[in-house]
């Protein structure tokens, strides 16, 4: 385990990363950013690290040697003393990430790429922490999610509701590249603004969100006399009888729990719900 120190430091950075010479030059970035920086470069050795130094952000790529990035994920958030330390999640092997792996909450920003971007990667940690000096970036990022409808009308039109970044950015291009109009609201205040202007053929709901839960957001689209006859599917990490029965009270078509399903699956729910 190696460790740098800036001349002035702002924020210490735990990178742990099996491809010396990427974590190498992406420390050398970060340092000439003014972080601090510590090298993990075995994945057995990782959760050690996070225990033993405070670290304000982890770079942590999801193949490594020992231990994947997944289990030391898992590891993190079941540990109290490190489950709020904000993860950036890359596979720079270009591998997809599988979200029914990943604790909901535990990623703030990934990256996947053959070929990543230090000066991109560096930017969005400057962005994440709130610093106005952004390192220019050799190519745009397409990490985002189109978030409203396009004006070809033979598409379905979703609307998603889901607070989760990563869930929302993998999922959303999926849903996109399906040949869907996406409209895509991370709370149910959003979500419920954006039917003013757009009557979607299905709803895709999640749970747990911040401010209203998606059970209060269900109550209200039922109603309005328009969205109450779009069907909706469930998308959650909920479970249990209880909620499922309150799901179908209020006439969901589908529930689904995210841990479960991979997201060709979802897809053909979402599918199936929108014919």
């Amino acid at each position: 385990m190696d460790t740098y120190v800036p001349t002035t430091k702002y924020k210490t950075i735990l990178i742990i990363e099996s491809n010396i010479a990427f974590s190498e030059r992406l420390s050398i970035a970060l340092i000439k950013e003014g972080y601090r920086t510590i090298l993990v470069k075995n994945g057995s050795q990782a959760f050690e690290a996070i225990l033993n130094n405070a670290c304000d952000l982890i770079v942590l790529d999801i193949v490594l040697s020992g231990t994947d990035g997944y289990k030391i994920l898992q590891q993190k958030q079941a540990n109290t003393a490190s489950a709020s330390i904000p993860v950036f999640l890359l596979s720079i092997q270009g591998i997809p990430i599988n979200m029914t792996l990943i604790p909901r909450g535990s990623v703030v920003e990934f990256s996947i790429s053959i070929h990543p971007d230090l000066a991109d990667i560096v930017s969005r940690i400057n962005k994440y922490f709130g610093f106005t000096h952004n390192v220019p970036s050799s190519t745009t990022p397409d990490h985002g999610v189109v978030t409203r409808p396009s004006t070809e009308s033979h598409k379905k039109k979703i609307l998603w509701v889901e607070d989760d970044k990563l869930i929302g950015t993998i999922l959303g291009k999926k849903i996109i590249a399906s040949g869907f109009d996406l409209l895509h609201a991370t709370n149910g205040a959003d979500a419920i603004k954006a039917t003013k202007n757009f009557i979607p053929d299905a709803i895709v709901l999640d749970l747990m969100l911040p401010g209203m839960s998606g059970f209060e957001i269900l109550q209200k689209f039922k109603l309005d006399k328009q969205l109450s006859k779009v069907p909706v599917m469930i998308l959650s990490n909920l479970s249990k009888p209880s909620d499922i029965e309150k799901a179908k009270m209020l006439g969901v078509k589908e529930f689904f729990v995210k841990a479960t399903l991979s997201l060709d699956q979802i897809i053909a729910g979402i599918s199936g719900l929108s014919h």
